[in-house]
């Protein structure tokens, strides 16, 4: 194992009593609960004046923590590419948490995602809990299938005679550890993946036009009339899109979960258009 032995064991442990005993004691109506409900499609258009004009209007279809295990098997992702593809992406972005806790069925999540359609290609960055187990074997089962997994670089793609730079870094929750991989890239991204919406301190403080990023699940439980006010409290980022600095930060809910439950935060998968401001 490559991954975090001690933290695996804890996310063994915490699985065992939020999700597989409850859902046991129940029956497995927890679970069944959890997957009927629907994945939204949340659409959000955002403008930036160093965005480049040829790929003005560009759709990213943003997806993360699927958490793929007891709460999300085939059939649930399935379903997110499905939903993803309607949507005609330019760009597919996946911020992390791919899996939930054992890396050894990841073939199987990796053979749903394969079918997701993207002219400019599917992008990805680890999320912690890709790296519980066996990061290594959720690395090279992405790249099996042509993903294109970002470990703190940038890749370029070209449009109409001009790049667009998209950049991701691997999990972090430490600020100053994601400005020194930023700092390190040499090129800023105009597209930022990360799994932690912490990113977007440093990434706004550089001038990166649109951060990407999961993680929070949007609490799971949040307020019904004021979303924000959820149970990812210490996160200042918890829930759609953000600006601060002229950059812009969207978080998504996310496909999946880590415990069966689910209230006035749905699953969800962004799908962002890109507009550029700068002057024709």
């Amino acid at each position: 194992m490559d991954g975090h032995p001690t933290k695996f064991l804890r996310a063994r442990i915490r699985h065992a009593l939020f999700t597989v005993v409850p859902d046991r004691l129940t029956g497995g109506r927890l679970r069944a609960r959890h997957l009927r409900q629907p994945i939204e499609l949340t659409k959000i258009t955002v403008g930036h004046v160093d965005w480049p004009l040829a790929f003005d209007g560009l759709k990213i279809a943003h997806l993360s923590d699927f958490h793929f295990g007891h709460l999300a098997a085939s059939e649930r992702i399935r379903e997110a590419v499905i939903t993803a593809n309607a949507t005609e992406p330019d760009l597919v972005a996946l911020t992390g948490d791919l899996i939930d806790l054992h890396a050894d069925d990841c073939g199987l999540l990796f053979a749903e995602l394969a079918q997701l359609q993207a002219p400019l290609g599917i992008f990805m960055v680890l999320g912690n809990h890709d790296h519980l187990h066996a990061p290594r074997k959720v690395i090279a089962a992405a790249r099996a299938v042509g993903i294109t997994v970002l470990m703190n670089e940038c890749i370029e793609v070209q449009r109409r005679g001009s790049a667009l730079t998209v950049g991701g870094i691997d999990w972090s929750n430490r600020i100053k550890d994601d400005a020194l991989r930023l700092r390190e890239m040499g090129v800023m991204p105009h597209l930022l993946l990360a799994h932690n919406p912490k990113a977007f301190a440093s990434a706004s403080a550089l001038g990166v036009p649109l951060t990407l990023a999961g993680h929070t699940h949007g609490g799971q439980i949040a307020r019904r009339t004021k979303p924000q006010h959820n149970l990812a409290f210490t996160h200042r980022f918890t829930s759609g899109l953000y600006e601060r600095d002229g950059s812009h930060l969207i978080v998504t809910r996310g496909v999946g979960a880590w415990f069966p439950l689910r209230v006035h935060c749905p699953p969800e998968i962004v799908l962002v258009e890109m507009r550029s401001l700068a002057e024709g």
